[in-house]
């Protein structure tokens, strides 16, 4: 029997939505040794801490989920920091068997309308805003590399995600409540359940991709309007859903062609499946939410 793979999951811990549930899923198979040291015990800053901590647990392979969160971290050096982070964790690539991190659509630039994009088209625009300009750049180093791998999330859902400012859990709260269900503006948006990531990252942690970057995604774009009235019918309640501006904003999804070729029988969970999951999970977690800062949330 072979021994585990020795897995260092970044952000997995504090406010780490897409670590954590990594973690979570990781850790229920041995095929993996897990760690997932918070912040006061790993500082990603320090690349002096990262590497004593990697040669330490003698680490095979990194899952780098942490990123700078404005709203807990403060709105200034969210470029400086999420380069720091990766430059620290490229930095011991070479003491690695490879690297795994989670980038984002905002590469494609979201200041237009992104819409069933494919990998070939990055840099057909570049991206202004600080966080999509760091995950264009950290593409880059990745394509040129030889271990690491840009695992790109559009938009990914599910427990432990601020339900304050996220979309679906925000409806499925405000749905727990008996609150109306609102909608800032309608376009389409392509959504993964997080739970269907962790055997994506399973694939990836125990084969060797052809590609350093792929669109990680469900394929498919969703109107907002119709995800809320999904909501609804699910929670089985007469809710109002507000539509806040008529102006439709910018679409925001991508193929998933190139997954789909590397990965065979790729799972994608339903999405009314996944909302039904997630509504259950506020259901019983209601002690979870501040009702006041849900309906104050829009």
């Amino acid at each position: 029997m072979s021994l585990p793979l020795k897995i260092l999951i970044t952000g997995a811990a504090g406010h780490g939505f897409v670590g954590r549930n990594l973690r979570e899923a990781l850790i229920r198979t041995e095929r993996y040794e897990v760690f997932a040291p918070p912040r006061t015990e790993l500082d990603l800053l320090d690349i002096d801490a990262l590497k004593g901590y990697v040669h330490g647990a003698c680490v095979d392979i990194i899952v780098h989920a942490a990123v700078h969160v404005p709203m807990f971290h403060g709105a200034d050096k969210e470029y400086y920091n999420d380069m720091k982070m990766f430059w620290n964790v490229h930095a011991v690539s070479k003491d690695v068997e490879k690297i795994i991190y989670f980038g984002s659509g905002a590469e494609y630039d979201k200041r237009f309308d992104i819409r069933g994009v494919r990998e070939e088209q990055i840099g057909e625009s570049i991206p202004v805003s600080e966080y999509g300009l760091a995950k264009y750049t950290i593409n880059h180093v990745a394509r040129s590399s030889d271990n690491i791998y840009n695992l790109r999330l559009f938009g990914i859902f599910g427990k432990y995600e601020l339900w304050r400012i996220k979309f679906i859990s925000n409806l499925c709260c405000k749905a727990v409540f008996d609150l109306p269900l609102t909608v800032r503006q309608d376009c389409l948006f392509d959504f993964l359940y997080v739970d269907d990531l962790p055997d994506i990252v399973s694939w990836f942690l125990e084969n060797r991709p052809r590609y350093h970057d792929y669109n990680v995604c469900c394929g498919k774009g969703y109107s907002l309007i119709e995800l809320a009235e999904t909501v609804r019918k699910i929670s089985g309640k007469n809710l109002d859903i507000r539509l806040l501006d008529e102006t439709r904003n910018l679409d925001y999804t991508a193929s998933n062609d190139r997954l789909k070729a590397q990965i065979s029988g790729l799972k994608i969970t339903p999405m009314c499946d996944a909302i039904k999951d997630l509504y259950k999970y506020y259901e019983e977690n209601r002690n979870l939410i501040d009702f006041d800062e849900l309906k104050a949330s829009r």
